[in-house]
C-alpha cells in the first residue's frame, strides 16, 4: 500500500509539473492578429496609398497658367485700325472751304467718301465706282469714278455750291493720299454740269 501511495503521488507531482507548463514554444495567433496578417496581404492598403498619391498629383491649373494664357489669346488677335483725315466742306455762307479732323474706321476711299457725307458734302446715295493712285507727268495723281447720282446731285445745285462740292471732295481725297491732282468722271465719262465740264486733272481749291 505503500508502495502505491507513492507511485500515486509521484505520478501526481508529474502531472502537475507537466500541466504547469506550455505546450509550445510558437506564439499562439489571435483573431485579430490573422485578420490584420490577411489584411496585409491582400495588398488593399498600397492600393489605397497609390489612388491617394495619384490624387495629389492631378492639380488644377494654376490661376496664373490661365490668366497667361488668356493674355497670349488677346495678344494674337488683330487690333481695329483707324485714321484721321481732313475733311473739308464750304463754311455756313459758303464764301470759304473750313476743314475738320476726322476718325475713319479704315484708310480706304470708301470711307473717305463717307466722312464727306457724314459733313453733309454730299448724299449717301454717291457711290465710288473705281480709284486709283497713279502717276502722271511725274506727278502723283488720283482718278476717281462715280455713279450717276454723283453727277445728278452736282447738277442740282448752283455754280457756287458746284464749286465747293468739288473742291471740297478734291482737297479731301489730296490731302488724305498725298496726291497733287486728281480727275473726277462719271461712269468713265467726262461730267459735264451745264455750268462747266471737267475733262482733265485738277488741283487744289481754295
Amino acid at each position: 500500500m505503500k508502495k502505491k501511495t507513492i507511485i500515486l503521488m509521484l505520478v501526481g507531482v508529474f502531472c502537475l509539473t507537466a500541466c504547469g507548463q506550455p505546450l509550445s514554444n510558437q506564439p499562439i495567433d489571435t483573431p485579430i492578429q490573422e485578420e490584420q496578417e490577411l489584411e496585409g496581404m491582400d495588398g488593399t492598403d498600397d492600393l489605397d496609398n497609390k489612388e491617394e498619391e495619384n490624387q495629389e498629383q492631378i492639380t488644377e491649373p494654376e490661376e496664373d497658367e490661365l490668366n497667361s494664357n488668356d493674355t497670349d489669346v488677346k495678344d494674337t488677335e488683330t487690333p481695329i485700325e483707324t485714321a484721321a483725315i481732313m475733311v473739308y466742306s464750304s463754311n455756313d455762307d459758303a464764301t470759304a472751304f473750313v476743314f475738320e479732323e476726322l476718325q475713319i474706321s479704315e484708310l480706304s476711299p470708301e470711307a473717305v467718301l463717307g466722312a464727306l457725307v457724314d459733313k453733309g458734302v454730299i448724299t449717301s446715295d454717291i457711290e465710288i465706282r473705281s480709284f486709283q493712285i497713279t502717276t502722271v507727268e511725274d506727278k502723283a495723281s488720283i482718278e476717281i469714278d462715280f455713279n450717276n447720282a454723283f453727277a445728278a446731285y452736282v447738277m442740282s445745285m448752283g455754280s457756287t455750291g458746284e464749286y465747293y462740292i468739288i473742291g471740297s471732295i478734291c482737297n479731301t481725297f489730296l490731302e488724305t493720299y498725298d496726291c497733287e491732282q486728281i480727275k473726277i468722271t462719271v461712269e468713265g465719262a467726262v461730267m459735264e454740269t451745264g455750268h462747266k465740264d471737267y475733262p482733265g486733272y485738277m488741283n487744289r481749291f481754295s
